[in-house]
């Protein structure tokens, strides 16, 4: 899924995060646009995290898994979160949690709930950043999957890039410049792990920088649920820029996004925009938050465009409604061949939806023709042909 964006703030008083047990070892993680690692809640509960630098020292569950799992908490309240898609309402469990990731465990005084699998899928149980980010440089490892929080000492450097950065509001903050027809967009960009897609312009800047006027080639996608908050549709234009400069090192060709009627984290924020994991998986990362410096080491070369479907599902087989059509892209394959926002797939090339592997399920995007059963809002089935096509010609 190209995207995902949880820029969570949590707005509750009187709460202190309590830290434990704290591991050098690093923790391994699968990256499937999002960082999933396996997690263990109060020594008992199997679950499955995305890891977000945006989450800083949160830890959140998803609701349905709870509902499903054997973690019965008792005492409950509510607190205003906000993310991509603006504010909303959630319940907290106002027990101690403690959650333990490869050999590093972390205790919680609190613990957030979020509809997370209607902004990602069932894949996904719950949310969590790293805690002590001023004390303990810590790496992500895109090229062998781990992360490792580097308590005993600095890590090595050797080799990598340095970029500054400033830890801000619990926040990663950089500087880095997007080009595209000429227009340099240049200052504060906000690290994003929590994010599937590559640059992401917030709303004010789209306006400032007049980017609905600027030559070039546009894909316009309606998006359901973009993100934690109460707008449940969302408006989002991709176009092609020249490059991307982040320290000295160039991505020519990126895709980016712009959000003209965004909210919250894409309203109007000191930052121009966010970097995604589409970026950031090009590298691997170190961070020194103390010391105000990101370390990048480039071993991705750029990548070529693809055909594309143009449209994406979220998984969620596990209420029983199969892939549901999350996104789609006004005037692509998908559209003209007749999907909807909202029709759930039950089929691909006559294989049922639920019997699918997550590593199946991520193939589906790159098969040569799909024949789709899908049923649709009115509750009637249907098939549909799609061929891929290359959305920039």
């Amino acid at each position: 899924m190209k995207y995902f964006l949880l820029s969570i703030s949590l707005w509750l008083t009187a709460i202190t995060a309590l830290a434990a047990n704290q591991s050098g070892d690093s923790i391994p993680f699968l990256y499937r646009g999002h960082l999933y690692l396996d997690a263990k809640v109060n020594n008992s509960t199997q679950c499955r995290v995305v890891f977000d630098t945006g989450g800083a020292d949160m830890f959140g569950v998803d609701s349905v898994f709870l509902a499903h799992s054997a973690w019965k908490p008792q005492k409950m309240g509510q607190a205003m979160a906000g993310g991509a898609a603006g504010k909303t309402k959630v319940r907290v469990i106002f027990e101690p949690a403690t959650v333990k990731t490869g050999n590093h465990a972390e205790k919680f005084e609190y613990v957030p709930i979020f509809k997370l699998r209607d902004v990602v899928d069932c894949h996904v149980d719950g949310i969590m950043g790293i805690k002590d980010i001023m004390n303990h440089p810590f790496e992500i490892n895109f090229e062998h999957g781990y992360i490792k929080q580097h308590i005993g000492g600095k890590p090595r450097v050797d080799g990598y890039m340095k970029v500054p950065i400033t830890y801000k509001d619990k926040r990663i903050l950089l500087q880095a410049e997007t080009v595209v027809a000429g227009k340099r967009i240049k200052g504060t960009y906000l690290m994003d792990t929590g994010g599937g897609g590559t640059i992401d312009f917030t709303a004010a800047t789209t306006h400032q920088h007049s980017l609905e006027t600027i030559e070039g080639k546009r894909l316009v996608t309606d998006h359901t649920q973009f993100g934690l908050g109460g707008k449940e549709l969302e408006t989002i234009v991709t176009m092609k820029s020249q490059k991307f400069i982040i320290g000295n090192d160039t991505i020519t060709n990126e895709e980016f996004d712009y959000i003209p009627e965004g909210v919250g984290a894409f309203s109007n924020r000191e930052y121009l925009g966010t970097i995604g994991n589409n970026i950031w998986s090009n590298y691997n990362i170190i961070i020194d938050a103390s010391a105000g410096f990101m370390y990048l080491k480039r071993f991705k070369p750029s990548k070529e465009d693809r055909v594309s479907y143009g449209y994406s599902f979220r998984n969620r087989t596990d209420i029983g409604m199969g892939w549901i059509v999350s996104s789609l892209n006004r005037g692509g394959a998908a559209a003209t061949s007749g999907l909807r926002l909202n029709d759930i797939i039950l089929s691909v090339n006559g294989k049922k939806v639920e019997d699918y592997t997550w590593d199946e399920e991520r193939e589906v995007y790159n098969l040569p023709s799909q024949d789709l059963v899908v049923k649709g809002r009115d509750g009637t089935t249907r098939q549909i042909h799609l061929e891929p096509a290359d959305p920039w010609k």
